[in-house]
């Protein structure tokens, strides 16, 4: 039979604790604790919701967490980072059965099309085709 150990119930509560405990619950469900605290925070939430609920870590979002807490700012940019590489005011210009469409990047997830606004170039893909394409590739936005 396992013993139990009381789980914090908040992320507040996670963000509250002492390095030393952060450490302790960090030892429980990774191996070597991150050197600073920020970047133990989220990774650890992760695993104590996992814990309290009764789901099953698997090896790929371990590997995932660990990268995220050794470098938490390299992620972060990724995250943040629009995925088209297109810069507010750029049009796209895209030619489909004859016609000529244009989009107008309103910003990292705003589309003009038609005077309408969109979040994604796949909404505004499926807008003119008719069907649920990816917008990248209905743009020849892919390298």
């Amino acid at each position: 039979m396992r013993n139990k150990c009381y789980l914090p119930s908040s992320m507040e509560e996670v963000q509250g604790l002492p390095q030393k405990k952060l450490e302790f619950y960090w030892k429980i469900f990774y191996l070597t604790p991150p050197r600073n605290k920020k970047s133990m925070l989220r990774p650890l939430w992760y695993a104590i919701q996992c814990a309290r609920f009764n789901l099953k870590l698997e090896a790929k979002h371990i590997t995932r967490l660990n990268r995220y807490a050794n470098n938490p700012e390299k992620y972060i940019q990724k995250a943040n980072k629009n995925k088209y590489n297109l810069s507010e005011g750029t049009e796209i210009i895209k030619f489909y059965k004859e016609k000529e469409y244009r989009v107008l990047v309103k910003g990292p997830d705003v589309f003009e099309y038609n005077g309408q606004i969109y979040k994604t170039l796949s909404a505004v893909a499926k807008e003119i085709s008719g069907m649920h394409v990816g917008g990248p590739d209905f743009f020849g936005l892919r390298k």
